[in-house]
């Protein structure tokens, strides 16, 4: 029985995921983005169950990562879609570039779709890297697809300029496919000296919480791949 326990948590992460796509499809974009954390929160505890109860299995592996594709992939890029599709208007009586906004094809939004759906599949392709690549059994490359998801949103809410928002989308789908070694969180035990990377980061998080509040996601991602890149022959393989 125990060794389901895990599975079942991961398929929550996913029904959290198509439950967010779901209210976004009816414009409740805050309870949405609430079923994403929801989500988030299943995605860290799968994995511990799975470890505290020692029932790691090849199902579950490929089951998290399909979870993922559709919680931090497809259900971001569809609730940014779809904030842009109810800002048409706004946009266009604000005199922004037109051809962002009417470049149509059977109704859909040629631009913005195009950009979410590359990053779509580079969280796919991230995900596919992550399960066949040996050197991320206890660390990562590439920037992993929940915090390219937070950043995303987090970025888009901020109502930054348009072209601001989707560079930053091509960034971070590029950040998912690069190469940079980035450290994991899971911590084997609290000793200072091999975990003062981790001690770093989140003390750093701690801080710019503090003081930004929740725009503080894209400067912690900035922390992130900057403490990694310090620290990265303490981890990386």
């Amino acid at each position: 029985m125990k060794k389901h326990i895990p599975n079942c948590i991961t398929l929550l992460n996913l029904v959290s995921g198509v439950t967010a796509i779901a209210l976004a499809s009816q414009n409740q974009f805050m309870d949405s983005i609430l079923m994403l954390c929801l989500a988030l929160l299943f995605d860290f505890c799968d994995g511990l169950a799975a470890r505290m109860l020692h029932v790691k299995s090849e199902l579950g592996k490929q089951l998290d990562s399909l979870s993922d594709l559709v919680s931090f992939g497809v259900a971001p890029a569809f609730i940014l879609y779809i904030t842009d599709v109810g800002q048409t208007a706004p946009y266009f009586a604000e005199g922004a570039p037109s051809f962002i906004f009417s470049t149509q094809t059977h109704g859909i939004l040629v631009i913005p779709f195009a950009i979410y759906a590359i990053f779509v599949a580079a969280g796919a392709l991230r995900l596919g890297k992550f399960n066949l690549d040996k050197r991320q059994t206890e660390n990562f490359r590439g920037l992993p697809i929940p915090l390219a998801a937070f950043t995303l949103l987090s970025l888009f809410f901020a109502e930054l300029p348009y072209f601001v928002n989707y560079t930053a989308c091509l960034l971070i789908s590029l950040l998912m496919l690069s190469n940079i070694p980035l450290f994991s969180l899971k911590f084997k035990n609290l000793k200072w000296k091999e975990n003062l990377h981790r001690y770093l980061f989140l003390l750093l998080c701690v801080a710019l919480l503090f003081v930004f509040d929740l725009a503080a996601i894209p400067l912690i991602t900035i922390c992130y791949i900057i403490v990694s890149l310090i620290f990265r022959k303490k981890f990386a393989a």
